[in-house]
């Protein structure tokens, strides 16, 4: 027995040892490694640190916009205009999946103020070629210090590579084999065992051209849609389902309200291109999605076929990126479903009639070219409008959308000047189809002189009466001189 107390001495040591280095680690080197390697925390800090009661995760649907919308904002933003009272937050990370949502939400204080967690559910995610993306190994290196084991043995997982990490040839390897191996099980004679066969059938058929044609692009198109969405979601095998099961559990966990935004595909254009038996095999995997989460007391909300094609922003590729309107589509739904399990009296449909942009770039409006680091007044940015630059970060937005009780508009600013030799104005610009262009304003000069230190710049416009018969308005400072000013945290506001 003696014989086994210096082993038993040793051993302590070393476990002493392991303890102490693990405490200098996490309180001297860990968060250094943190923002070189996972900064994707800092998504979950901002969330939290704003003390948000709602949070929007989400991937690239989120935040992609196309070129001539208005209101480029993402589809959490939309959301959170129906429930103005609530201090909504976003999480967003371009192809990322439930398996990342997961890890971001488990690092989530446990005192945080979340109450409803809203999770983008893209149904691309379910499938082969997107569980063995390329991608797949730089995301996970990304949270491999967030894991719930202590810093130090996190730090020796992400030194010895001790996450999934594989060559893009075995990652092609891996999507191919499903392709292969897993069965097209359909309810009618089909001709084709797996998306492979499938996919070369269509290959070899094409899509003709009014002429009998092979058109090799929409050809293309459609073998791309086949190897998309021909699957059959295993609920016993595929990785998804087990990540989302975990989001499940947490949430019951942490007494979070769920919500799953199962995003839409442009089934209009499947159907056109492969047809019925593509269109039915992702129905089928809505109808698996909805009814299992439904019944794990989770709130989906069902978008599949809500957007209509001409709203997809990629003409040559699968994606749920929406133009304004279909993002809008999506957060309306969203809204409306989860209306029943928000505070009462939280949810309006009142028109949105304040515009904020802190001109940090997170806000598209027009004119972005303009933001310069060159000076701010809070943040990195700033709005520089000189000869050459002549438009600041640009408001443009729809008439119709405006309360029809809107009879002026107030704008405010900071503004920085160094002299009075520029001819600078605040315009207000209101056009359409059906209406001349009228271009109103006032010059800065007459609403601040203050030089060379930021001054706030109030200014307010009634609209002319008939303003309502045109189709947009339009807010910017215009600057044709060579004397730079700039503006920072523009706020519009529509009154009646």
């Amino acid at each position: 027995m003696s014989s086994l107390k210096p082993l038993l001495y040793k051993f302590v040591l070393l476990l002493l040892i392991l303890v102490g280095v693990n405490y200098i680690y996490k309180y001297f080197f860990f968060e250094v490694d943190i923002q070189q390697h996972s900064p994707i925390i800092n998504l979950v800090r901002n969330v939290v640190n704003e003390e948000c009661t709602v949070i929007y995760l989400g991937e690239s649907s989120n935040i992609t916009t196309r070129e001539n919308d208005l209101d480029k904002r993402p589809i959490s933003d939309f959301i959170s205009d129906y429930y103005p009272t609530i201090k909504f937050g976003t999480i967003t990370k371009e192809a990322s999946h439930a398996g990342i949502y997961y890890e971001l939400l488990r690092n989530i204080p446990e005192n945080a103020k979340v109450k409803t967690v809203i999770v983008t559910m893209n149904m691309r995610s379910f499938n082969a070629n997107w569980m063995y993306s390329d991608l797949e190994t730089p995301l996970q290196k990304s949270l491999v210090l967030l894991k719930k084991y202590p810093p130090l043995v996190n730090r020796l997982l992400l030194s010895f590579r001790g996450y999934d990490i594989k060559t893009a040839k075995e990652r092609k390897e891996q999507y191919q084999h499903r392709w292969k191996n897993d069965p097209l099980n359909m309810s009618k004679q089909f001709p084709y065992k797996n998306v492979i066969e499938w996919d070369h059938g269509m290959a070899a058929k094409g899509i003709r051209n009014s002429e009998g044609k092979i058109d090799e692009r929409l050809t293309a198109l459609a073998c791309n849609y086949i190897k998309t969405y021909a699957f059959q979601i295993d609920v016993a095998t595929n990785q998804r389902i087990s990540d989302f099961d975990k989001i499940v559990a947490l949430a019951k966990e942490r007494n979070w309200k769920l919500v799953f935004n199962l995003m839409s595909e442009n089934v209009e254009r499947a159907q056109e291109l492969v047809g019925d038996d593509l269109v039915h095999l992702m129905k089928q995997n809505r109808y698996l999605l909805v009814n299992r989460y439904h019944k794990n007391g989770v709130l989906v909300v069902d978008n599949l076929e809500k957007v209509p094609d001409e709203e997809y922003i990629d003409r040559n590729w699968t994606t749920e990126h929406y133009a304004e309107n279909g993002r809008r589509i999506i957060a309306k739904n969203v809204a409306v479903s989860m209306k029943s399990s928000m505070p009462k009296g939280s949810f309006t449909q009142a028109r949105k009639t304040e515009f904020k942009n802190d001109c940090e770039g997170e806000i598209k409006w027009n004119q972005m070219p303009s933001l310069s680091l060159e000076k701010s007044f809070e943040g990195k940015q700033s709005s520089k409008i000189l000869s050459g630059q002549t438009y600041s970060v640009t408001f443009e937005y729809p008439i119709k959308n405006l309360p029809d009780s809107v009879n002026n508009v107030e704008i405010e600013f900071q503004l920085l000047q160094s002299n009075l030799e520029h001819d600078a104005k605040i315009n207000i610009e209101i056009y359409g189809e059906q209406f001349p262009t009228m271009v109103n304003g006032e010059h800065l000069i007459n609403l601040s002189q203050t030089l060379n230190k930021w001054s706030k710049v109030h200014y307010q416009y009634e609209l002319p009466n008939n303003f309502k018969k045109g189709d947009y308005i339009k807010v910017y400072v215009f600057n044709a001189s060579k004397t730079p000013i700039y503006i920072d945290d523009i706020l519009i506001r529509f009154n009646e």
